[in-house]
């Protein structure tokens, strides 16, 4: 009989109505705030890595003393490593080296490109910025663009791309020639 009017009394007790719906409620918004977190994350380390990768390959052509087609495959396979656990395959890239004429023309003497990035046409002028145009030198400039898939497709359904340029100046001989 005690226990009969005890649950009565629970049944009429109002006073922690709201703390129960909460209770019930919390879980199901956590879910999306979850999910959400880990395709930014996901994105946020994919674009650290596309930047990466093309930032370490205008460092590699800086340092070079002539580039060849075997110096430009094995590139190209280096960004298997670079962009490791993601696709590299994804990713379209160009290497252009760009030689500054005078203090507003910068032209292209190479350029190359990968994964569907058409190459630039040599000869043609490239808009830099003032603080490169230092007359009689030149520049590697790396553009690159990643097509980025959000695992789970929650917080991004369409695809991303994500466009990084890395730009370094010639280390050892101004410009660096393309050789076959």
């Amino acid at each position: 009989m005690k226990m009969i009017q005890r649950l009565r009394q629970f049944a009429r007790e109002n006073k922690g109505i709201a703390a129960l719906e909460f209770a019930i409620i919390a879980p199901l918004l956590m879910v999306p705030l979850m999910l959400g977190s880990v395709d930014l994350i996901d994105v946020m380390n994919v674009n650290k890595r596309a930047q990466n990768a093309t930032s370490s390959l205008a460092d590699v052509v800086a340092r070079d003393t002539e580039i060849s087609n075997v110096e430009l495959s094995s590139l190209w396979r280096a960004l298997d490593v670079l962009m490791y656990p993601d696709a590299s395959s994804a990713m379209e890239i160009r290497i252009s080296s760009i030689s500054i004429v005078n203090a507003s023309t910068a032209q292209v003497v190479w350029s190359e490109g990968h994964g569907g990035m058409g190459a630039r046409q040599a000869g043609t002028n490239v808009a830099l910025d003032s603080r490169m145009m230092t007359v009689g030198t030149s520049i590697i400039m790396v553009e690159s663009a990643y097509k980025y898939d959000a695992p789970l497709g929650f917080l991004f359904q369409d695809q991303v791309r994500m466009t990084h340029n890395a730009y370094r100046r010639s280390r050892l001989v101004d410009p660096i020639p393309r050789v076959s």
